[in-house]
């Protein structure tokens, strides 16, 4: 190949792994932390809340759930309202309530965590919101457009993946397994980037293929319905195997719709527990319900189905005897962008692999400054250093700080998730204003390593201190999930620990070797004479 070619593909996989550097940080290092966000989740609750055992034949039916969720609040009832039923892994009812937009009406009233025995209303799903915060910073930053944002993002580190494969094509094996530790840093780093790169590139093109397709769905939709459909978006929808029930509102009251013995036909046809059960018109005698769940077949097995509360008749149900190669397709791409067609020990090579790409986007940065560090100004390497410290670090330590903010808000807190949210930005711009007032870059990395190690720390420690009768609980049950998050949130700070005293020490050896050379320099300096 060209060596004009490779020299132009390298420009440009510097600058463009540069420019979206930040951004795709985020998307991995919370990425990284969603695959176990069900378990975050927990982690969440159950400091606040002691769960009984999983036992689903003294659980209220679903019916009764709705009518206790629904009972008192302004609901819209030609919206769909949403029940959510336990599982061994979230032992308790969630209920999402389609509340009238005419009224106003908190947040911590339409999203419901319930007693699946006593019916009692626990709380609000919407107290515990670092999950889902860490999750949607993975796919939109929180940003009304994000979404369209990072599939750009997601397009730019596709072409990055495979122009760095064209860079080092030659050397992609022998590099694979060449590291050398003794030698510049600049060789150290280059030799790391390399290695990581060559671990994850099926995962990083697999992540980066299916993220693509999420995103910038949208846009693909668009231009099918306007060049193959002529604008006849029902007819690419129809195609497409997106099927919706549509329930009309006849303002005629229901009389005892079969909504247990409907949802029971589908546990007792599959063997599980539903993950979803939705009524759309709810009271209303045009009323629909949907079933969704886990077939426990296949690579991606899940099922729906819609049915007329009137008469039980069903509008549509998935699968069907004629599989949609669209919809088929989709649920492949979302098993193997979330990992879950397998069990945590997958979820778990998931989550290495994405911190490893975090620290490939490093390495990366750091290249591009060491390349650069003759040609540049030092305005811009320090700009792109700061840049570096404050978009990678920083997260990081903001992701600890939200962390934290979910142990210390207290219960009942107005907006407890706003506040979480806040924690996170608070910390993020702290972080970010010390990167860009201390001098010593080295000195504000591991200072930033530090206090991330800290708040890592103080998690788990804060458990024992003011949640023992929750891990006690825990322990005499055999939960291992509240246990197990604080143990891993342990392991990164022992780890990370570690790194910045290793970091640290070889910052102090390096300025006390330059001491002495400047030292050395000025004996051998001869005194003028006048």
């Amino acid at each position: 190949m060209r060596k004009e070619t490779i020299r132009n593909n390298t420009e440009a996989h510097g600058w463009l792994g540069l420019i979206i550097s930040a951004l795709l940080f985020v998307v991995f290092f919370t990425g990284s932390i969603s695959f176990f966000r069900h378990e975050i989740e927990q982690w969440a609750l159950q400091a606040h809340y002691q769960l009984e055992d999983y036992d689903p034949d003294s659980y209220l039916s679903v019916s009764e759930v709705f009518e206790i969720a629904l009972n008192g609040r302004a609901y819209n009832p030609q919206e769909p309202q949403f029940i959510y039923p336990p599982t061994e892994a979230e032992p308790y009812y969630r209920a999402y309530v389609n509340v009238n937009l005419n009224e106003d009406i908190p947040h911590e009233d339409y999203y419901l965590l319930i007693n699946p025995k006593t019916g009692e209303i626990m709380g609000s799903m919407e107290d515990f919101f670092l999950a889902d915060f860490m999750y949607i910073l993975h796919y939109s930053l929180n940003l009304p457009l994000g979404s369209y944002l990072i599939g750009l993002v997601t397009l730019a580190f596709l072409y990055i993946i495979f122009s760095g494969i064209l860079i080092h094509a030659k050397d992609l094996i022998r590099g694979f397994f060449r590291y050398r530790s003794d030698g510049r840093e600049r060789s150290q780093l280059l030799d790391i980037h390399n290695i990581v790169g060559v671990i994850s590139l099926p995962y990083t093109i697999m992540l980066a293929v299916t993220g693509l397709i999420f995103n910038l769905l949208i846009i693909y939709q668009i231009a099918f319905a306007l060049i193959l459909y002529q604008g006849n978006t029902e007819a690419l929808l129809s195609d497409a195997g997106i099927v919706t029930s549509s329930a009309k509102w006849q303002n005629i009251a229901w009389e005892s719709p079969p909504i247990d013995e409907l949802y029971e036909q589908q546990v007792d046809r599959w063997g599980s527990i539903p993950t979803q059960a939705r009524i759309t018109g709810y009271g209303d005698h045009g009323a629909t319900l949907e079933v969704f769940g886990e077939t426990g077949e296949g690579f991606n097995g899940r099922y729906s189905i819609s049915y007329n509360l009137s008469d039980s008749s069903i509008n549509y149900s998935d699968p069907s005897g004629d599989p949609n190669a669209v919809t088929q397709g989709i649920s492949v791409v979302t098993s193997l962008h979330f990992g879950n067609f397998a069990g945590v020990d997958l979820r778990t090579i998931y989550f290495l692999l994405g911190l490893a790409v975090c620290a490939l986007i490093v390495t990366g940065n750091l290249l591009w400054v060491r390349q650069r560090e003759k040609t540049l100004s030092s305005a811009a390497v320090t700009f792109v250093g700061r840049f570096t410290l404050a978009s990678t670090a920083g997260v990081a330590l903001a992701c600890a700080a939200a962390f934290l903010a979910e142990r210390l808000l207290p219960m009942g807190l107005s907006d407890r998730g706003g506040m979480l949210v806040n924690c996170f930005i608070i910390t993020l711009l702290t972080a970010t204003g010390y990167v860009w007032m201390v001098k010593d870059r080295s000195l504000a990395f591991v200072r930033l390593l530090q206090s991330f190690a800290a708040l890592c720390a103080l998690i788990p420690l804060i458990d024992v201190v003011l949640f023992r009768d929750a891990l006690k609980f825990a322990v005499s049950n055999g939960n291992s999930t509240l246990i197990g998050v604080d143990v891993v949130i342990l392991g990164f700070a022992l780890l990370v620990g570690y790194i910045s005293w290793r970091l640290g020490k070889k910052g102090d050896q390096s300025k006390e070797h330059q001491k002495a050379e400047e030292s050395l320099t000025h004996s051998n300096v001869s005194p003028t004479t006048p």
